[in-house]
């Protein structure tokens, strides 16, 4: 966790309650792991016990952390997201969830810009005809057609958060896997349909299926699927809370807590250039653009 910085002009409470957050958000503080106690953060942060309880006081009422009588605090096994609006919306996880996909619409894929081509597809369009192929392939092969086209469908649903990485660029950026990033995007869902999410997406990273192995053929052969049409009554309820969320609010708590997120991975870059000093890095690596 990052320590408060005396230049922020966020309150005390706001900061410890960011690097806390943040900690969740990247993996740090796993599902299940206990805080250290009031006292120990009050000493890391260098604040009175009380700022530290307001600041768990916070994440407790976003559904970060829980409290369990006589053993502490608590990272949620699966965070719980308020709902985005003052009603009672048990499904403004998966809007949100569903918000955030939908921004790979907007996210051009990498690899095209840099061959030169203005207006390439969408990381959305690529995962559409991903989708179709791999439906076609694996009926070919005698693979389950739902579960390969499903696989397509997700294959690529990171990058919302990590970006498109082009080839190039992984043999310098360090990101997070793909199966951790799912369990962040899908931290405000029900269980149950979190760990579909989050098994498609470790299935295909793993390729040790017939059906990941199919996936990953078809989205080489450059492809996707996806159009669903809800008509169900859980369908009719996710269309209430879609109407009813901010169509952002899966940014907000990255917002919250983006100036220690950058300071965490300029923290791992440091510790890198340690432990590798034979590694040169490029002017403007580990910078805000």
């Amino acid at each position: 966790m990052q320590p408060i910085d005396r230049a922020d002009p966020r309150p005390p409470n706001v900061q410890i309650a960011a690097a806390i957050r943040a900690a969740i958000l990247t993996g740090e503080l796993r599902p299940g792991t206990q805080l250290q106690s009031g006292q120990e953060l009050a000493r890391f942060f260098g604040v009175a016990r009380q700022t530290v309880q307001t600041a768990i006081n916070t994440l407790r009422a976003e559904g970060f952390v829980r409290g369990q009588v006589g053993s502490g605090v608590f990272v949620r096994d699966q965070v719980s997201l308020p709902a985005a609006s003052g009603d009672d919306e048990p499904l403004a996880g998966v809007a949100a969830y569903l918000f955030e996909v939908g921004s790979l619409k907007n996210l051009p894929r990498a690899g095209w810009l840099r061959l030169g081509i203005r207006f390439p597809e969408s990381v959305a369009e690529h995962s559409f005809r991903v989708g179709v192929v791999g439906l076609v392939l694996a009926a070919l092969e005698g693979a389950d057609v739902g579960r390969t086209s499903a696989l397509c469908l997700l294959h690529d649903s990171p990058e919302a958060r990590t970006g498109d990485v082009t080839a190039i660029g992984r043999a310098y950026v360090t990101t997070e896997p793909a199966e951790d990033v799912s369990v962040h995007q899908t931290a405000g869902m029900p269980g149950a349909a979190a760990k579909v999410v989050q098994d498609l997406v470790g299935e295909y990273e793993a390729g040790e299926t017939l059906e990941s192995q199919v996936a990953k053929d078809a989205d080489k052969l450059e492809s996707l699927l996806q159009a669903v049409a809800l008509r169900t009554d859980a369908g009719r309820q996710l269309a209430r809370a879609i109407m009813a969320a901010d169509p952002y609010s899966w940014w907000s708590t990255f917002a919250a807590s983006y100036h220690e997120l950058r300071a965490g991975a300029k923290g791992r870059a440091r510790a890198r250039t340690r432990l590798h000093p034979d590694v040169q890095h490029h002017p403007g690596e580990e910078t805000d653009t």
